[in-house]
């Protein structure tokens, strides 16, 4: 049986990593609830970032294809720079040069891998900007940005190589 997280997470690590100011990370990746998010990023602080989040849900296995198919909730994070700032700020910055390119490349990878495929025609998209995680002990985990992606994901093939992804076009 094909474990979606696991193919998921196949993808994430082929995802170019991204420059934050002077510095470079390559994209995190975990899953759970989306209250488990939340202890996440308490137990794991700023190394957190940027991450991808895959929100549980539930499985639907061929076993004649073999595949495995998800309504897909993925949540693209990373810590608010500038919290005072407003959504013009926000969305200048950490949208377009962060966070959107995480997801245009997340995109790239699940058209590009030979190994999935996900409903194009029906993407929902959210943009949150300064996105207060839920308060732990009366103080706040982070404030972060956020895109949240739902889409029909299906991974198929898996036990084949990945194709070469390029990321730049």
């Amino acid at each position: 049986m094909i474990i979606f997280e696991d193919e998921l997470l196949r993808l994430v690590e082929l995802l170019p990593n991204i420059t934050v100011g002077s510095q470079t990370t390559n994209v995190k990746f975990n899953w759970g609830t989306e209250e488990v998010l939340t202890k996440y990023l308490t137990m794991n602080g700023v190394e957190s970032f940027p991450l991808i989040w895959l929100v549980e849900g539930v499985d639907t296995n061929n076993e004649r294809e073999p595949s495995v198919t998800r309504n897909a909730k993925i949540i693209i994070l990373h810590m608010s720079q500038a919290p005072n700032e407003f959504n013009q700020y926000q969305h200048n910055y950490e949208f377009k040069l962060i966070l959107q390119p995480i997801l245009d490349n997340l995109l790239k990878a699940l058209d590009r891998s030979g190994i999935s495929r996900y409903d194009n025609t029906n993407l929902k998209i959210q943009r949150f900007k300064n996105f207060s995680m839920k308060e732990v002990d009366k103080s706040l985990v982070y404030i972060c940005n956020a895109i949240v992606f739902e889409s029909e994901i299906t991974f198929s093939g898996v036990s084949s190589c990945l194709n070469q992804i390029n990321f730049n076009n």
